[in-house]
């Protein structure tokens, strides 16, 4: 349960950086390429408007202060263009490492594109049109694209490297967390099962001795008070085996029909109800098959049907239901009641939890009998949960139904 448990909350942690890591990276890069497209906009534009004042502004390009030396690091390329597509004049930087056919062809294609400004493969471009011409500005983003492919996958290596190494971490820190505490569960565990086991003698010893003070001294008040306290120890003791049992190990299983099962424990409970002025209501679909223990399972459904016979007000109806599908086996019981509340419901299937001390008390129940139920619904691998809906507690048990034979 608490390797579980200890898997759940590194997956969890671990899933939580890898969306941080994730968000944060997308932030990063679309800002930066929301910020470099501007500013390469704005250059181009600074071009264009030194173009139409210069002609071939390449050297003569004006730029505010403390940016000369960026802009002289860069190449500028540009087309002009007639309104009818004829090509006018072709800039092809001061260091002319392109040929006019090749700019004229790739600025032909990008204001194919029907677009002012942006990036088209390779290029960041920038058009505008004064007068009968149109300018076609280009700058080469080869080199930046490379950089910020290099960067980006050394940006998921190392993550993904430091996210493998925090998983790692993460795993050896919550065992050595969690650790202590499956030693004090196990220690708990054993200390219930040993309990158990060391009680059942004198109480034996105790109700026989019981037997022979009724025989030689004859029925008393006081002996009958003993008798009912020791009675009720020996339920206890008996249900903090079964506890025990039920947690300790993986019960052997078999594949069982559960739909007779169930029929077959709802019978003894008949006559209960009929005495409790209730009425017992059943919805089996026959033929459901699950991969179970007989003993854990029948034990379940008995618990719950007792549980609900115990708090139903006279004159209403518990109703049990079971129905499959080939994913899911679905057992149900309700009553009606007082609706729990959010507390009791997260409480319910503790030890020794009672909703009502003094009702409990009285009829014999210890507090033990739903975490039993809890305990054999997870060596099924199932799941069972509490729920009030239209006036009625509704226990749910979910098991995975058994694959059907050749």
């Amino acid at each position: 349960m608490f390797r579980k448990s200890r898997w759940k909350i590194v997956t969890a942690l671990m899933s939580v950086l890898v969306f941080l890591f994730a968000g944060t990276l997308c932030v990063i890069y679309f800002s930066s390429y929301i910020q470099m497209l501007q500013k390469n906009r704005e250059m181009l534009s600074r071009y264009a408007d030194s173009y139409w004042i210069n002609g071939n502004p390449s050297e003569s390009m004006e730029t505010p202060a403390g940016k000369q030396t960026e802009v002289r690091r860069l190449t500028f390329y540009s087309v002009a263009f007639s309104p009818d597509g004829q090509i006018l004049d072709v800039d092809s930087g001061s260091s002319a490492l392109l040929d006019n056919s090749y700019l004229s062809s790739q600025a032909a294609a990008i204001l194919a594109l029907h677009k002012t400004s942006g990036i088209h493969m390779d290029w960041v471009y920038y058009i505008e049109t004064k007068g009968d011409t149109t300018l076609v500005v280009l700058m080469d983003n080869s080199v930046m694209n490379a950089n910020i492919r290099t960067l980006f996958q050394y940006t998921l290596i190392f993550g993904a490297l430091t996210l493998v190494l925090l998983f790692l971490v993460s795993l050896f820190l919550s065992r050595r967390i969690v650790q202590p505490l499956e030693e004090s569960y196990r220690k708990q565990k054993q200390f219930v099962s040993d309990a158990g086991h060391e009680l059942k003698s004198p109480l034996t010893v105790i109700n026989t001795n019981l037997d022979l003070l009724e025989q030689e001294k004859g029925p008393s008040r006081w002996l009958e008070n003993i008798r009912h306290e020791s009675l009720r120890m020996s339920g206890l003791v008996g249900q903090l085996l079964e506890l025990a049992r039920t947690e300790e190990a993986a019960p052997p299983m078999e594949r069982l029909n559960f739909s007779r099962l169930v029929t077959g424990n709802l019978l003894p409970f008949e006559a209960l109800a009929y005495e409790k002025n209730l009425t017992l209501e059943s919805e089996i679909q026959e033929n459901v098959f699950v991969n179970g223990n007989p003993e854990q399972l029948g034990n379940l459904i008995s618990t719950l049907t007792d549980n609900a016979l115990s708090y139903a007000p006279e004159h209403t109806a518990v109703r049990v239901r079971l129905c499959a599908d080939p994913e899911e086996l679905l057992f149900s019981v309700s009553n009606e009641g007082r609706p729990l509340s959010e507390e009791q419901m997260g409480s319910i299937f503790d030890r020794f939890y009672r909703t009502d001390e003094a009702r409990s008390r009285d009829s014999g129940h210890y507090g033990l009998g739903l975490a039993i139920a809890r305990a054999a619904v997870l060596s099924h691998h199932g799941k069972i949960q509490v729920s009030c809906q239209e006036g009625r507690v509704i226990f749910t048990v979910r098991l995975r139904p058994a694959s059907p034979l050749p």
